[in-house]
């Protein structure tokens, strides 16, 4: 079992913190405070931070701040630089970003944290989310076809630059390019060419997480899943 924390605004889970005295109501967007919690996180042995994501406005700005903070690679890549042990999970949706791009940024993080990054696969469920990407919501079944081939097609990628490609020798080539290939997959919803202009990390690549639930998303990370995140409210 690992300990983690979940990062999922500045104020703790009561939502009325954002009031009690020693809060800072203008924390929600300050880097700087994100960061230093990270780091007491960090220097405390927690080993993991956890930042779900929901790519809408979830709130009344009357009562309260926004439910999920900025997004979150970005958001771990700056804590990245400012700790040293702890683990870094964003989540990133399926449903919305094609496997190249969550290939690469996720690669780059996990170079970025010298092999501390993972990637919790989501499929998002709001059709709020799918609004602001222009596009419909799909049926469940649909998501869920999308969510299997975007991580198979993103593992792919990150395997796309081997181990065996080597190190940058001065007195010879940068890389052995037989072990920089394309990928070439294809589904019906998503495809990518490759490779990924980014070598492996210290772990080689990104562990997957998952922290969904409903017979789906558990059958989905029985298949992935290097580490599940459990919030589990009774015995």
């Amino acid at each position: 079992m690992l300990l983690g924390i979940q990062f999922a605004g500045s104020f703790g889970a009561h939502p009325g913190a954002w009031r009690m005295p020693a809060a800072d109501p203008a924390g929600y967007s300050d880097i700087d405070q994100i960061v230093r919690h990270a780091q007491v996180a960090d220097q405390g042995g927690i080993q993991y931070i956890f930042v779900p994501d929901r790519p809408l406005l979830d709130a009344d700005l009357a009562e309260g701040p926004p439910r999920f903070q900025m997004e979150p690679t970005l958001l771990l890549t700056a804590i990245a630089r400012a700790t040293t042990r702890i683990g870094l999970i964003p989540s990133v949706s399926t449903s919305l970003v094609e496997p190249y791009t969550i290939a690469r940024q996720l690669k780059a993080l996990d170079v970025i944290s010298h092999g501390r990054a993972g990637w919790n696969a989501i499929g998002t469920n709001d059709p709020a989310a799918f609004a602001n990407y222009g596009v419909p919501m799909p049926p469940r079944m649909e998501k869920y076809e999308r969510l299997h081939e975007t991580i198979q097609i993103v593992q792919a990628l990150w395997g796309s630059w081997g181990h065996d490609a080597g190190s940058p020798d001065k007195n010879g080539r940068f890389a052995d390019p037989t072990h920089v290939r394309p990928i070439d997959l294809a589904g019906r919803h998503v495809a990518a060419r490759g490779p990924l202009p980014i070598p492996p990390s210290e772990q080689g690549q990104p562990v997957i997480v998952q922290a969904g639930g409903g017979g789906l998303g558990l059958q989905a990370a029985a298949r992935y899943a290097d580490v599940i995140v459990g919030m589990a409210m009774t015995i």
